[in-house]
């Protein structure tokens, strides 16, 4: 799970927005069952980046269990073309994310995120923490698993 949530203008991003040539040719590989299992081949860190969200040299030290655990999440997106509408949906609504009243939600809440996360979601985590009464948040400066928590709220 994403921590997505809107990110007030006056808050800095925690990740760089994806270029659009970038964001464009990732929109086509997820269109395409081919092209995503070319990536995967030919292209692994790549995919770990951009798919993942993560930090190649992140998976390539951790432990074989943890490797083995981001190969299988990779693998099984295939096929992509049928998730292709949802995943193109969820960054329309990425981008147009708009402020909603946080102070109304009253389920126990915890939001997890890590500043490395290359979907930029600890900013608008810390956030959408903020604004959630009770609220807890733990901010990791890495999403090693070796990681220790930076942040907790």
């Amino acid at each position: 799970m994403v921590p997505l949530g809107y990110n007030p203008p006056d808050q800095a991003l925690s990740a760089e927005p994806m270029v659009p040539w970038v964001e464009a040719a990732m929109m086509r590989v997820i269109g395409s069952d081919f092209l995503f299992w070319t990536g995967l081949h030919i292209a692994r860190d790549r995919m770990i980046a951009t798919v993942v969200a993560t930090p190649p040299a992140i998976v390539a030290a951790a432990g074989p269990s943890e490797q083995a655990r981001v190969n299988a999440m990779l693998d099984a997106v295939l096929p992509v073309s049928a998730r292709a509408a949802g995943l193109r949906a969820d960054t329309a609504a990425g981008k147009a994310m708009t402020p909603v009243d946080l102070s109304r939600v009253t389920a126990p809440t915890l939001i997890v995120s890590a500043r490395d996360d290359g979907y930029g979601t600890y900013a608008s985590a810390e956030y959408m923490a903020g604004k959630i009464a009770g609220a807890r948040f733990l901010g990791f400066e890495t999403g090693a698993t070796h990681g220790s928590a930076i942040t907790t709220k």
